[in-house]
């Protein structure tokens, strides 16, 4: 992947990306692998060049398959996720004990929940999220939408409207941090 935003090698740099056929922006997550400034007596513009891997690199691959024509989208969500790395933890509706797991990408209607012991679809699960500069958590209830090797999917089902309050300013601390 190309950029044309200065970065240092090894800087975390997020993209947001769209183009025709897309029907919301996506938002990848890379490193940076090289610079080199713009050199006009030789024509040559700044730029440089980012690596992605894992399960951004999976992004990388529906998007260019999106690109050519080959995946035909209709828009999915009402609110774009954005991507975070943060440590939660996460129980079962009705149950007690906690699984630890990490979220990858959130917003205010749902996210990814990355778990060794994923829930099946259809469950009803309690994530908790500490806001940083936070000692609370924050306790969302969500439902299972969908399961693949990348992850779990969330829908946030109890969005009250102070509760979509704070779920937002906990989004904005995140991606802030």
């Amino acid at each position: 992947m190309f950029s044309t935003d200065a970065f240092e090698p090894g800087e975390e740099v997020l993209l947001e990306v769209y183009f025709a056929g897309l029907p919301g922006k996506m938002m990848v997550r890379a490193i940076g692998k090289e610079w080199h400034s713009a050199r006009p007596r030789l024509r040559v513009r700044a730029g440089g060049v980012l690596r992605c891997i894992g399960t951004e690199w999976r992004k990388l691959e529906f998007l260019r398959d999106v690109g050519k024509g080959a995946i035909d989208l209709t828009a999915r969500r009402r609110h774009v996720r954005l991507p975070v790395m943060v440590e939660v933890r996460w129980r079962r509706q009705n149950g007690t004990d906690f699984s630890i797991a990490a979220l990858s990408e959130v917003s205010e209607g749902g996210a990814l929940l990355l778990t060794r012991s994923p829930p099946e679809q259809g469950a009803e699960i309690i994530v908790e999220i500490v806001p940083p500069g936070s000692e609370r958590p924050l306790e969302v209830l969500a439902a299972v939408r969908n399961t693949n090797p990348d992850g779990v999917g969330l829908e946030f089902l109890a969005r009250d409207m102070g509760g979509v309050h704070r779920l937002r300013e906990v989004i904005r601390r995140l991606v802030e941090q």
